[in-house]
């Protein structure tokens, strides 16, 4: 298959050209082409100019790069490919610990009439993530810092199955894959291929627990908390009295009530670690002579 490179120019900003650059130099032998966004050729105009063309769309750039490349090949004959070159680059952790190099089956989750590949975060977690000025410019801690002291439960209604959970919350993670915020495991044991999601909900709780809970995260300390309820399943449904900005997969998502489906193997996705590592190494050593 070819693989088409997609380059997020404004997410890559004045690397986009040597990155590139590498790029050419990592796939030489092989079929493939560069596309560039631009403010008059968007990334959702160039994947459509793909539309079915059998290809590996490999988007270079950070989760919501992903995300937005993920929605637009979905129901196409083309498989999703990334280099990570973003904030968190959550999805590229999932895979490394649970893919193997090549093409693999992987669940996709339907949320309204969006998919997301990873997590989708309501309450504190998409706070924090869609504070975009604060997680470009210190990460997710330093957003989560600023956050934090401002921050109130939400009121929602979680329907599984046969149960509803209706309280506030401090957060509810849906998770296909196991990371958020660059490099909180939450989904411990969640994986990409078994057609359910792991969901993670935290009642309302005190700062200190909250941060201890958060913090706690990383030695999965929060599978057992006690404020910690988590749930596998096919299917929810969350509703929430006011305008409720959800973050998926680096993007956003506001709407009242969301209706979240998995859909079992429903992209196939491209993981090569020999690609990422040669053009990472290649963009190491240019720092190198740089700063020489």
């Amino acid at each position: 298959m070819k693989r088409i490179f997609l380059l997020n120019r404004f997410s890559l900003k004045d690397k986009t050209n040597d990155i590139a650059a590498y790029i050419i130099k990592a796939a030489a032998g092989t079929d493939y082409k560069i596309e560039i966004n631009s403010l008059n050729r968007s990334t959702e105009d160039i994947i459509e100019e793909y539309k079915d063309s059998n290809s590996i769309i490999i988007c270079v750039g950070g989760d919501g790069t992903i995300n937005r490349t993920l929605n637009g090949i979905v129901g196409t004959n083309n498989v999703l490919g990334y280099i990570p070159y973003g904030t968190g680059n959550d999805f590229y952790k999932s895979n490394k610990e649970l893919l193997e190099s090549g093409i693999s089956d992987v669940d996709l989750v339907r949320i309204n009439d969006k998919y997301f590949i990873n997590i989708a975060c309501f309450g504190i977690d998409a706070d924090v993530a869609n504070a975009d000025d604060l997680v470009h410019s210190g990460g997710y801690v330093y957003s989560l810092l600023h956050t934090f002291a401002k921050y109130k439960a939400r009121h929602l209604k979680v329907s599984i199955d046969d149960e509803v959970y209706e309280k506030d919350f401090t957060t509810v993670a849906v998770c296909n894959g196991r990371y958020y915020g660059g490099k909180f495991k939450i989904g411990t044991n969640a994986l990409l291929d078994d057609g359910l999601v792991d969901v993670y909900m935290a009642d309302n709780m005190s700062k200190l627990k909250m941060g201890a809970l958060i913090l706690g995260m990383n030695k999965a300390k929060h599978e057992k908390n006690k404020a910690m309820k988590i749930v596998k399943c096919k299917k929810l449904y969350i509703e929430s009295p006011t305008e409720l900005t959800c973050n998926i997969d680096g993007d956003k998502l506001t709407s009242k009530s969301f209706d979240i489906e998995v859909i079992p193997h429903g992209i196939k996705v491209y993981y090569d670690q020999g690609l990422i590592d040669n053009v990472k190494q290649q963009d190491t050593q240019s720092r190198r002579k740089k700063k020489a």
